[in-house]
């Protein structure tokens, strides 16, 4: 079958979207006078007269405190769901793995540094107030956009609502991230219950001391992918990725989280990508095995067929390509009724209490906090004496899963699971 030659391919517009984004990350560095994407980005921070969102790693057992501190106060009863402390995707992250029943010791790892791709920042009131009833939260329903990406794409060209760009926001230790935000007025602010997140992938970066696999050094998990039918994939959401370099990329990336920190290159006397000269491969999973696919007409893996040509290339035989059998991460059941270009709109609540005691402050200056856990994320069943993950190369590690389903349902196999982190929202 003759492809479409008028089709874009995803790895292309990738590229091209990680070295616009990476631009938000090296302000500091270099500025460019011609730089639209960067001058629209200074001006929504004028916009939000200094209010930003900061966001910052915790771990689940300080958020399980800032959940119990808070759950005496009158405005967090009345939030949707306050009750139990969940990930993103609605799962205990107290209670990740499924026990020895299965035959298999549960190992965890926790990624060493965390990014975020962030398209749109969005408020809700309660439903009290006018506000869409809980798990209905789309776009246009938002009843205020507190930070919007902004897309130099021409009109009409739509590959979803990431296809204009992000704010990559990473975060490691205790290093933290903001975004400037538009302000939501104080007088309304006790109006609002829910933050709504659209991005377009979190991203893991894994230790070479828990995981030895460069392959798996950069983890995404796929919430609101580039698609559309113009566009050349067969990355959906809900799919499990890893990033693969190029060798024009810096040697760094292979082993170290660089390629999430710029200053981390220039440290290592080394020079930051510009324009195309670092290219990203994305690897799909096989959920059977721990291995990567090899090509298919849409899934372009040459990683496996020229592995020279990369930094961290997999080191086991590719299989051959089945899309039932993809890694997947759990999502909401609320996902399957979305098309592909539709927005998934991540919800956490968040106490506004204090912006109450506040509202007789000026409404030009409002600062979001996220507090963010990422403990445990990554579960795998193994016999294997040590916690080191590696399952292209130790065979306790590997899953045996008939499928990507078959692997987050099933628990009498050996599960591979990654999670989505969890989040607290507040007002500082």
């Amino acid at each position: 079958m003759k492809q479409n030659k008028n089709k874009f391919q995803r790895g292309m517009l990738k590229i091209a979207i990680f070295a616009t984004t990476a631009l938000f990350l090296i302000t500091n560095c270099k500025k460019d006078k011609d730089d639209n994407t960067l001058e629209l980005l200074l001006a929504l921070s004028l916009m939000g007269g200094g209010s930003s969102a900061e966001f910052q790693l915790s771990t689940t057992s300080a958020l399980v405190a800032a959940r119990t501190a808070n759950a005496n106060s009158r405005q967090f009863r009345m939030l949707p769901h306050s009750t139990l402390l969940t990930d993103l995707a609605g799962d205990n992250p107290e209670n990740y793995g499924d026990g020895v029943a299965d035959g298999f010791n549960d190992r965890f790892i926790t990624p060493e540094a965390v990014s975020m791709e962030l398209c749109q920042l969005l408020a809700y009131k309660s439903v009290a107030k006018g506000g869409p009833a809980v798990g209905s939260e789309t776009l246009d329903n938002a009843s205020f956009i507190a930070f919007k990406f902004p897309s130099n794409l021409p009109p009409g060209v739509d590959f979803g609502p990431c296809s204009g760009g992000a704010a990559i926001i990473a975060l490691k230790g205790k290093e933290k991230g903001t975004v400037p935000i538009n302000p939501i007025p104080a007088a309304e602010i006790q109006d609002y219950d829910r933050i709504g997140f659209v991005m377009e992938s979190f991203s893991y970066y894994f230790n070479p001391n828990d995981v030895p696999e460069n392959a798996y050094r950069y983890v995404d998990l796929a919430l609101n992918p580039l698609a559309g039918d113009h566009l050349d994939t067969d990355i959906v959401r809900g799919d499990v990725i890893t990033k693969i370099w190029k060798n024009g990329c810096p040697a760094s990336f292979a082993n170290s989280a660089s390629a999430f920190f710029p200053q981390m290159v220039l440290e290592k006397g080394e020079s930051l990508p510009m324009g195309t000269t670092c290219s990203i491969g994305e690897a799909l999973i096989h959920a059977g095995s721990g291995a990567f696919f090899t090509p298919n007409v849409n899934y372009k893996a040459q990683f496996t067929t020229d592995p020279d040509s990369f930094l961290n290339p997999p080191t086991a035989p590719g299989v051959f390509y089945n899309a039932a059998q993809k890694l997947k991460f759990k999502v909401p059941a609320s996902v399957s009724n979305l098309n592909a270009t539709a927005p998934y709109i991540l919800i956490t609540n968040i106490n506004t209490a204090k912006g109450e005691k506040n509202s007789g402050e000026s409404p030009r200056e409002m600062n979001l906090s996220f507090d963010i856990s990422a403990d445990n994320t990554l579960f795998w069943d193994s016999n294997d004496g040590n916690n080191v993950f590696s399952p292209q190369l130790d065979i306790a590690d590997r899953p045996n899963a008939t499928g990507g389903e078959d692997n987050l349902t099933n628990t009498a196999r050996k599960n591979m699971i990654f999670h989505l982190p969890t989040i607290i929202s507040s007002l500082k």
